[in-house]
């Protein structure tokens, strides 16, 4: 089954997302890691590993920030010798994931991309995916959500401060867990339940005056752009916090969309993009005829050929089978001459030959004459001449309809010739 896979390029992860043509999604392979600042070589020598193993997908896409970034990413595939990858833009890949699902009346649309470090705000036209005016903010964004329970853990008292890098990064781990553990439940605790970690409350408490500074910042963005927005979309993985949805829609009063795994909306258009693409590059089929008419329409010509050949061969061999005779459909006047008997006078008469040929089982009407019958004794009288000869006519073909295939050029059979006529 055909498949495809999309890469989009974070601050701080690389995600993947795989779909099949039947519109199946699967998660793609995880490449997230938060604590590196991925690169263009990453995604190369990512994209690589993709393509190097056995289920490798048909079509691969990867959408990009900028043009530099674009450029980038390109030149790094080339060193990994990786070709037939479309790249896009993140603004236009998420509209490939959104276009089909979005209801008709939303022509325009705020696309609220919440990230690690920030917030992209886009007001965008969902058919041609013109831009009507964008910002960023960093009002709110995933860093400033995990720093939030960072803070409360440690104030809790029940983990101390990390002072080496992997404690940190456990740490840090540790903190993006129970916020998005938040997104779904009310309330954290520890493993064993002795101790309450967050509640949703509180945590929204503290991140409520910075969602709505964000808010803010998209009907400003708004009431500037040539068109308001019908629609606020809320992509990224900041988007699943529900405090997040609540504000822009208490801010703006228009319908705010959270698609399911909004984290994985970019990635998912690569992969919407590239077998797009890919699809429009197909070559069309040279004929639909099955493979068995085709066959016949060249086998047609061969056979009549043969038969014409066998047709042509059999009647020459039977012209010389014939008795020998002056052929009818000449068209000539003979001259026949008579020998006269001892003692009588000369006479001579012509015959002349009839233009349609005679039945072969009639024979032909002894010529008028004069002249005495010729003593027994005497040989018949001979006359010997070489008329011209003109072929006759070819029979007509046996009645086999052949197909009207132009450029077949019927074979010239030469004839056998005709020894001399006696009579």
């Amino acid at each position: 089954m055909r498949s495809s896979v999309g890469v989009s390029l974070g601050t701080c992860g690389i995600r993947t997302a795989r779909t099949t043509e039947d519109g199946t999604w699967t998660d793609g392979t995880p490449f997230d890691d938060w604590q590196l600042s991925p690169s263009a070589e990453d995604v190369a020598r990512m994209v690589r590993g993709i393509v190097d193993r056995p289920d490798a997908p048909q079509s691969l896409g990867v959408a990009h920030r900028t043009p530099a970034e674009r450029e980038q990413i390109a030149a790094a595939l080339a060193e990994e010798y990786v070709s037939d990858v479309h790249l896009i833009d993140e603004t236009d890949a998420a509209l490939e994931y959104l276009r089909p699902g979005l209801p008709t009346h939303h022509r325009t649309i705020a696309l609220f991309d919440a990230g690690e470090t920030g917030v992209d705000i886009d007001i965008v036209d969902v058919e041609s995916g013109r831009s009507y005016g964008s910002t960023r903010t960093t009002a709110i964004s995933g860093a400033s959500f995990d720093a939030v329970v960072r803070e409360h853990i440690l104030g809790l008292g029940i983990v101390r401060e990390p002072h080496t890098h992997d404690e940190d990064a456990a740490l840090t781990a540790f903190c993006r867990g129970i916020k998005e553990a938040l997104s779904s439940h009310q309330t954290t605790s520890t493993p064993d339940g002795e101790h309450v970690l967050l509640e949703r409350h509180i945590f929204e408490l503290s991140i409520a005056r910075s969602t709505e500074q964000a808010a803010a910042t998209v009907r400003q963005l708004g009431l500037e752009a040539e068109f308001y927005p019908d629609a606020v979309v809320a992509i990224g993985g900041t988007s699943n916090v529900p405090l997040v949805r609540a504000t822009l829609e208490r801010f703006l009063q228009l319908p705010v969309i959270v698609p399911d795994r909004p984290e994985l909306v970019v990635a998912g258009g690569a992969a919407v993009h590239a077998t797009r693409v890919d699809a429009a590059h197909v070559p069309p089929l040279v004929s639909h005829r099955p493979a068995l008419t085709r066959l016949a329409m060249i086998a047609l010509p061969i056979v009549g050929v043969i038969a014409v050949i066998g047709l042509f061969t059999a009647l020459g061999s039977s012209e010389g089978d014939q008795p020998l005779s002056t052929p009818a459909s000449v068209g000539e006047r003979v001259s026949q001459t008579t020998s006269p008997a001892a003692g009588n006078t000369t006479t001579s008469t012509s015959t002349s030959a009839s233009t349609s040929a005679p039945t072969p089982d009639v024979p032909p009407p002894a010529p008028t004459t004069t002249a005495a019958p010729a003593p027994a004794a005497d040989p018949a009288p001979y006359v010997q001449y070489q008329p011209h000869y003109y072929p006759p006519a070819p029979a007509p073909a046996p009645t086999v309809p052949l197909p009207q295939i132009p450029g077949v050029q019927m074979p010239v059979i030469p004839l056998p010739v005709l020894p001399r006529l006696p009579f």
